[in-house]
Order: C-alpha cells, then sequence, then structure tokens
C-alpha cells in the first residue's frame, strides 16, 4: 500500500505544533510499519529542505520528497490513501482522504476573531470536512465539537491521541541550582483561551490567603491578544513574584517542569492539552481545567477546577502543596497516565486506520 502524506507544516522555518505533530508521527510510523511505502509531500524541492526532514530508517521511507502539482487535488504518484492536518486540500483521485482535526477553537472559543476571519475559516473548515472519508480527532471532546458546531456523523470521526515525543517518562531529578526553591509553573502560549491572566488572580488570592512563599513561572511565547496577561501582572501586589520565562529549549524547560511544586493548565479550550502529559511525564502535580479535553486527558491524575473560578484554582494549587498524601497520588497516577500516550501507539492506530 502507498501511504501519501502531507509534511509542509513540518517544514516552516517556526516548527508549529501541528508540525511537531506531522515530524513524530512520521518518524513512529517508520519505527513501526515495515511494509508499507510512503511518500511525503511538499511543495518545497528537497535541496532546499533536506535538513529539515527526519531521518527515516528502512526502504519504505527515505528523504524523497513528492510534490504537489499546481491546482487541488492533483498529485505527483499514485496513493492509496492521503492524509494531512491542513484544510487547504481537495480529495487526490481515487485514494482514501484522512484529514486529522486537532480542535475547533474558531468556533468554540473565538474570542478575538471578527466575524468576516470565522466566516472565511468557517468554509474553509466546512469544504474539508465534505471532501474527507475519515476524520482523526486528537481528543473525544473535538469529536464531540464536530459534531456540534458542524453536525459530523461521530462514525467518520476517529480518535486517536498524539504521543508525547518532549519527555521520555521518568523520575523528576530535583531542583537545578540557579533556580528558586518554590514555585508554581505554567508552560503555554500567551494568549486569551489559556486563561493566564486567571492564573495571575488566583495565584495573588493565594499568596494573601496563605502567605505561600512560592513564585509564579511563565514560560511561553507571547501570542495574540497578550497584553492584559502583563496587564493583570502589573496590577498585582505579588508582581515582584511573578517571573516571565519566555519561550525556553527542550533541555531548559524539563528543568523548569522538575522543579516545579505545582504545575498548573487553566485553559478555557484545548484540542489535546499536551503540557499536561509533559508534566506527568516529569512527575509534577497538576491542577487543570475540567472544560474541553483538559479533563479527558488528565482523568483521575489531576486535581480539575472550573477555569473562571480563581478562587477555585488557589484552593486546589494550595490543596497539593499542603497534602503530602494528595501530592504523592496525584505524581504516581501522572505518570502512569503519562505512558499511555506513546507515538509508537498513536503511529500503531494510525496505521490500522490507513489500513481499514
Amino acid at each position: 500500500m502507498k501511504i501519501g502524506i502531507d509534511i509542509r507544516s513540518t517544514l516552516k522555518k517556526t516548527r508549529t505544533g501541528i508540525g511537531r505533530y506531522a515530524i513524530n508521527l512520521v518518524n513512529a510510523l517508520a519505527g513501526v510499519d515495515k511494509e508499507n511505502e510512503y511518500l511525503l509531500y511538499s511543495r518545497k524541492k528537497l535541496v532546499d529542505f533536506k535538513r529539515r526532514l527526519p531521518r527515516l530508517p528502512g526502504k519504505n521511507f527515505s528523504h524523497r520528497v513528492d510534490y504537489f502539482k499546481k491546482g487541488p487535488g492533483r498529485l505527483i504518484g499514485d496513493v492509496d490513501v492521503f492524509y494531512t492536518s491542513a484544510y487547504d486540500l481537495r480529495k487526490p483521485g481515487n485514494a482514501m482522504f484522512i484529514i486529522s482535526v486537532h480542535d475547533v477553537i474558531h468556533r468554540a472559543f473565538p474570542l478575538g476573531h471578527d466575524e468576516k476571519t470565522i466566516k472565511e475559516i468557517d468554509e474553509k473548515f466546512k469544504r474539508a470536512l465534505g471532501e474527507a472519508d475519515l476524520l482523526v480527532a486528537s481528543s473525544y471532546n473535538t469529536r464531540s465539537d464536530l459534531k456540534r458546531f458542524y453536525g459530523v456523523d461521530e462514525e467518520r470521526v476517529k480518535v486517536v491521541y498524539p504521543g508525547v515525543a518532549m519527555f521520555e517518562v521518568k523520575p523528576r531529578r530535583g531542583l537545578t541550582s540557579n533556580m528558586d526553591d518554590s514555585y508554581i509553573l505554567f508552560v503555554g502560549t500567551l494568549e486569551p483561551r489559556k486563561n493566564v491572566d486567571g492564573l495571575i488572580r488566583a495565584f495573588t488570592w493565594l499568596k494573601k490567603e496563605s502567605g505561600l512563599p512560592h513564585k509564579l513561572y511563565i514560560a511561553g511565547m507571547k501570542g495574540w491578544m497578550y497584553e492584559p496577561i502583563f496587564k493583570a501582572c502589573e496590577e498585582s501586589e505579588f508582581k515582584k513574584d511573578i517571573v516571565f520565562k519566555g519561550s525556553l529549549p527542550e533541555e531548559a524547560l524539563r528543568e523548569l517542569y522538575e522543579g516545579a511544586s505545582v504545575f498548573v493548565y487553566p485553559s478555557f479550550y484545548e484540542g489535546f492539552g499536551l503540557p499536561i502529559i509533559e508534566a506527568f511525564s516529569c512527575g509534577v502535580p497538576v491542577v487543570t481545567s475540567k472544560t474541553s479535553s483538559c479533563g479527558e486527558v488528565a482523568g483521575d491524575a489531576a486535581l480539575t477546577i472550573d477555569p473562571g473560578d480563581y478562587k477555585d484554582m488557589g484552593q486546589a494549587i494550595l490543596r497539593l502543596i499542603n497534602d503530602k498524601a494528595l501530592r504523592d497520588e496525584k505524581i504516581k497516577k501522572g505518570i502512569e497516565r503519562a505512558r499511555e500516550f506513546s507515538w509508537d501507539k498513536t503511529a500503531g492506530e494510525f496505521l490500522d486506520i490507513f489500513s481499514e
């Protein structure tokens, strides 16, 4: 069987979450599938981007890239299955056309999008849904959103959780010498749906109520409409204890996770919520939202809260800091939960879908 995969997202100068997803999936498929032939499609010439492509083992994978012809749905080379995470392609000939849907943010959390933008995204999205033979959702919550907002029959949607390649699950190494002893951690892009300003309010309330010595570390790059986050920080009487770390390389980020007393992910909406699993894998107790996919992904390994209630958030953080038995229980369950999310498992489930 010939399987085509759209890898355009992996070749961007700054690789996005979707780009990392695609590259991890391709690498994992190379490890579990020695029988099928894979054609990796891009609009860029191989000579320009060879260094960006994964080093794939096996004769069925190579650094050869086939190109899209001009015009939608036109591919060089016949394939039996074509897979993409993009919404701008048409069904290629008679191939089974599979599209991954990671989230439905533009409908579920449209803050910051004007009606014109939402309409444009909607039109592209609806066309893609109509072209696809099968959809792959990153969570059951996303599958439900597809039905709720677009009336998609759930039988057309397979749920496949992504793996976590960033960190292997292993015991935390403890604090490094250049870190403060006690801090609460958030990791993610600074944008409205991540609810970082709500976390800052919870942190401020927590410091007032308990006198907790901890600082709040916020790691992630600035996204759109990030200004209210910095305003909330300036208005906090504990702003000196709020530290913005920016975007960090993998090893530094792992150390930050491992040194945290608690990881907090109070997002209003997520298609999956990868940082939750990253924190679990580092042996950090987690507080996260009970909304969208966050509660689904965390299971019973985290304390879940109403993201709109900063006191609820603050109380959950305090419980994990003060209650050692609860803390130890959540750390153990978190590590067990993280082991359920491997790219080999994800690749195996995709291979089953490709073979249907």
